[in-house]
């Protein structure tokens, strides 16, 4: 609706209600005025007083969530028909009697609102939240459903939501906030690196990573190694993957700043209509648009600092006795002075200046709506040479070609750098925390003159202070995000209209690594008798979306139903090409790779293509109160064996509003629904993959992995049952989603062993399932609201049980360190997250049982936010109960005998260790201040002296400030390898924990 159409519909709104009113009065309605006579023909304006027994309140009416005014918002005397509208800004002004009185405040898709003004108070200002049955959600490619309508479960996040503390990543963002989301650190790392499971468990050997869809364009997500493994020799033994490198998801280059709302698909039902990519949940953002009016611009500046937020510890040794006791006389005559060093302190005790610089500009001209914003952003880490620099750059435009045509572009250009420093497993020694489990507290590892000591207690003789003060290892992304997309409004009566969509978008990056591990670092020659390594690693990816979509409704006059109709067809091509090329033996400690006297380069290429259509039927029918909804899809890819083949996916679901039955109920919805995803093979599965090229008896030859490829894979295949209830309570101020659902995957991607004849050890193949039961609840009550005060608190409740149901090939364990230290093993009837170990028996026999489980008994997040006048304080807390970590970072600190409490259990846990592989497993719970913001609206009468300025509010806020439980080690959050769906929660030498402080200037022009 345009501004004038918003006039016109507003007068004819005002003028109707006088016409009613009059006819219910038995009086004539007014007649409209005759045509205003020339100015200097018009008698001057009366000037009439108000009544004696009433006064004038003056006010205005903002949206909870943007701080906007709301125009045409009804404003009532209650128990009166007496009241007026809100003008184009929000403002209002309304003669009422004297003494206290209570205004009713109503607007279309707003809480109506209820407000007391005393008789001495003659202003008020008033928050209008949007109603949440009527908040519109978008659940598919071409759909938007109004809450009270849904047949699924889905959670939905606001931008106040998402971005009331600082994150540095959207994902970061979101923890704690998202019923059924389980969204782990994989490390402190700066610059991401985290995890989002929905529902468990859904795969074994497939991506595990949930569909991300923005503005309608699917995205990358791909977590890229940076090639360090080649340098730490991560790989070598029983996990030879290259996940150990502390990787970035991709989704972190999002500005979260520039996000509208965040819905997140769940159940299969809700996610089928994105087939064989939506296994894991399907994540859909849409970006801020233009808003009506003149050009609004908001300028945002923060301040902040990160600081070491917990340390492990080591051995103290208080006197020469216990140095020699522990390392002999030759070590205590050598290096005890009587001094001790705070190792971890020294390493990651930094605590440099942050800034984050972010500006938008929205509204319209003409027909043109547009939104631009720009941010810069420099978070130092908390170790030398580490910290995430990013900038973003964003165009949102919309235009209206005449009355039936709308189009919309968007570009976002985005480039970061993130130092991610030496961290996790390494099998030379040489990361951080590896060196630091064996280096005792009287060592001074600092540098005099300029020059850092070799370390004598670690076997590379690595001195980590050395390391993060001169070694490199740098990730550099550029990447940009185009997206285009058209509505065509072919038809449209007053039952009918029949539309045509089409989008298209394109997402390309490239992320460049480069690590320098010069000659002068003390590990570089024991390392491979080469001094001086370089790392270039270079990987260019390119994603791109096409589809159409066409939509018909029918609504008939009698209002008996409304029928969606909704079809389209989507192409999809993803490309990914990483180059990596290791040099060692630079000559003069050069960086360039050509530098080597040792060179090798290695490759990997993928190109997979999609093609998908949907057919959907959405149908609301006995005055809305029923909603049935039927599609299904179906797709090719080339991942699968036969590229050619058809793979379905259907979904059904049912919602039903029950009339209120109780004076407290206004909304109770009970819903049902059956959908299935799948999960494509990952790329190389039906191929005989080729690992190397070596040399045989003087002839070049290209070996192969060993593992064979199989030319029948298809996708996984989820089925599930979703069933819930929603209700809205006392007037808006109570909402409740209670969600039960059983999710059974069947075909999972696995590798059978193959007899040695056959010339391969193994091969990928479809079979197996397993099963997540759970159980998801939203809470959302506001116990307080008046002028002054307004109290909103959430509550999310995740619980989720998985079940391996059948393994063809039988019982086998996901290789990590091996069953001494605690393996992950899926067999029939087990959880598919259960960990195991060896233990000794009373006779002396081993055997491998079940040592702990990384699902969580139970999530919950808590979050509140309290609103007196212009102050505001807002706090979530992240609560996690069990879990179990293999924490072989203690395991190593233990193995050295520097724990801090070597002599009173470290050595007790070693002894234990030898016939009780759960000694190093430990207990995961934790209760987490995620975020905690106190802001302050500052006062008009300041903030408009200053030219153009209309608003300023200033903020201080924290994230991870505080961390209650009793694991051992850095953070219970943590996982060597990455994102994993089966092997997280291995702790082996993590980047350290920070929590982050930040001031915040909002000002809006």
């Amino acid at each position: 609706m345009t501004l004038k159409q918003a006039l016109i519909s507003g007068c004819a709104l005002a003028l109707l209600s006088v016409e009613a009113r009059a006819q219910q009065e038995g009086t004539a309605a007014p007649q409209p005025a005759a045509a205003p006579q020339p100015a200097e023909q018009q008698p001057a304006a009366a000037v009439i007083p108000a009544p004696a027994n009433t006064r004038k309140i003056s006010g205005k009416v903002l949206d909870a969530l943007t701080n906007d005014g709301l125009p045409l918002t009804r404003v009532i005397i209650k128990g009166t028909t007496k009241g007026t509208e809100t003008e184009l800004d929000g403002t209002f002004s309304l003669d009422v009697p004297k003494g206290p009185v209570t205004l009713l405040f109503s607007s279309q898709d707003h809480k109506d609102r209820e407000v007391t003004v005393g008789a001495s108070r003659n202003d008020v200002t008033v928050s209008l939240d949007a109603t949440f049955v009527e908040e519109v959600v978008v659940v598919g490619r071409a759909s938007e459903v109004a809450r009270k309508n849904l047949a699924n479960s889905v959670a939905s996040v606001n931008a106040e939501e998402l971005n009331r503390a600082p994150a540095a990543t959207v994902d970061q963002a979101l923890q704690g906030k998202v019923a059924g989301a389980n969204i782990q650190s994989n490390s402190g790392a700066p610059g991401g690196g985290m995890q989002l499971k929905l529902r468990g468990v859904s795969t074994i050997n497939g991506s595990s990573a949930p569909l991300y869809v923005v503005d309608g364009v699917i995205i990358s997500d791909v977590a890229i190694a940076s090639g360090v493994y080649q340098l730490t020799e991560s790989v070598r033994g029983s996990n030879p993957a290259a996940t150990q490198d502390n990787q970035v998801n991709r989704i972190a280059d999002l500005n979260p700043n520039d996000i509208e709302s965040i819905e997140v698909l769940k159940g299969a039902s809700a996610a089928a209509i994105y087939g064989s990519k939506a296994s894991n949940g399907v994540v859909i953002i849409t970006t801020k648009k233009g808003r009506a009016g003149a050009p609004k611009v908001d300028v945002t500046q923060r301040l902040g600092m990160y600081s070491l937020s917990n340390k492990i510890g080591s051995r103290p040794f208080t006197s020469r006795e216990d140095v020699v006791a522990r390392y002999g006389e030759k070590v205590a005559a050598q290096y005890w002075t009587g001094q001790s060093f705070d190792q971890e302190a020294l390493l990651a005790g930094r605590r440099d200046l942050s800034y984050e610089t972010l500006a938008s500009v929205s509204g319209t001209s003409g027909d043109t709506r547009y939104f631009a914003s720009a941010m810069v952003k420099d978070d130092k880490g908390i170790i030398e040479n580490t910290g995430y620099q990013k900038q973003s750059f964003r165009l949102n435009l919309g235009q209206k070609l005449g009355s039936d045509i709308e189009v919309n572009a968007s570009a976002n250009l985005v480039h970061s750098l993130g130092n991610r420093g030496l961290t996790n497993n390494d099998n030379t020694n040489i990361t951080y925390y590896m060196a630091l489990a064996s280096t005792p507290t009287f060592i001074d590892l600092r540098a005099k003159d300029g020059i850092y000591p070799a370390n004598p207690f670690v076997s590379s003789t690595s001195n980590p202070l050395q390391t993060a003060a001169l070694l490199k290892n740098d990730e550099d992304v550029w990447r940009l995000l185009g997206s285009a997309d058209a509505v065509w409004n072919i038809y449209k009566t007053e039952t009918q209209s029949f539309k045509l969509l089409g989008n298209l978008g394109v997402d390309r990056f490239q992320q460049q690594n480069k690590l320098f591990s010069p000659s002068t670092l003390a590990y570089e020659l024991p390392l491979d008798g080469l001094p001086g390594t370089s790392l270039m690693a270079t990987s260019e990816v390119l994603n791109l979306n096409t589809g159409a979509n066409v939509v018909h409704t029918y609504r008939p006059t009698s209002g008996a139903l409304s029928a969606t109709t909704s079809a389209g067809f989507q192409y999809e091509q993803r490309s990914l090409d990483t180059l990596y090329v290791r040099s060692a033996g630079q000559i003069a400690d050069q960086e360039n790779v050509s530098s080597g006297t040792q060179i090798n380069v290695r490759q990997n290429r993928q190109l997979v293509r999609d093609r998908g259509f949907y057919l959907q039927e959405e149908m609301l029918l006995l005055k809305e109160h029923l909603t049935l909804v039927g599609a299904v899809r179906g797709e090719q890819s080339s991942n699968n064996g036969n590229p050619d083949q058809l793979f379905f996916f259907p979904k059904v679901a049912a919602a039903y509003r029950i009339e209120p039955f109780h004076p407290a109920i206004n909304e109770f919805k009970v819903r049902a629904s059956y959908g299935e995803t799948g999960n494509l093979p990952t790329y190389g599965q039906k191929y005989r993959s080729l690992s190397s090229i070596n040399n045989i008896e003087g002839s070049p030859a290209i070996i192969g992995s060993g593992v064979a490829g199989s030319k029948d894979i298809r996708p996984e295949r989820q089925r599930e049952v979703e069933a819930g209830v929603d209700a809205m309570l006392f007037n808006g101020n109570a909402v409740v989603e209670l969600t039960v659902y059983q999710r059974n995957i069947s075909d999972l991607l696995l590798q059978r062993t193959l007899g040695g004849s056959s010339g391969f050890t193994t091969e990928f193949t479809n079979g197996g399932s397993l099963r997540n039961r759970g159980v998801e609840a939203m809470l959302q009550v506001s116990p307080v609201r008046n002028t002054d005060w307004d109290w909103t608190s959430n509550l999310t409740f995740t619980l989720n049980r998985s079940t391996v149901t059948s393994l063809p090939e039988g019982p086998f364990n996901v290789p990590v360190f091996g069953t001494s230290l605690g393996e992950f093993r899926l067999q029939e009837g087990a959880s598919a997250t259960q960990i195991v170990g060896d233990v000794v028996q009373a006779d002396g026999t081993t055997v491998l049982k079940k040592i702990g489980d990384t699902e969580p008994d139970f999530r919950i997040g808590f979050g509140n936010t309290v609103k007196w006048k212009d102050l505001s304080l807002s706090f979530l807390l992240d609560w996690q109960q069990g879990s179990d970590v293999i924490n072989l970072t203690r395991f190593l600190y233990d193995a050295n005998k520097n724990s801090a409490d070597y002599t009173t259990k470290g050595a007790a846990r070693q002894k234990e260790w030898l016939t009780n592989a759960s000694v190093y497993v430990e207990d995961a719970t934790f209760l987490k201040l995620r975020e905690v913001t106190i802001s302050y609206n500052l006062p008009q009468e300041w903030v408009t002296k200053i030219p153009a300025v209309k608003t300023g509010r200033l903020s201080i806020s924290g994230r991870n400030l505080l961390t209650f439980t009793k694991y051992s080690g850095l953070d219970p959050e943590v996982s060597n390898f990455g994102n994993q769906a089966i092997a997280r929660n291995v702790d082996v030498a993590p980047f350290p924990p920070s929590r982050s402080f930040w001031t915040s200037l909002d000002v809006g022009f």
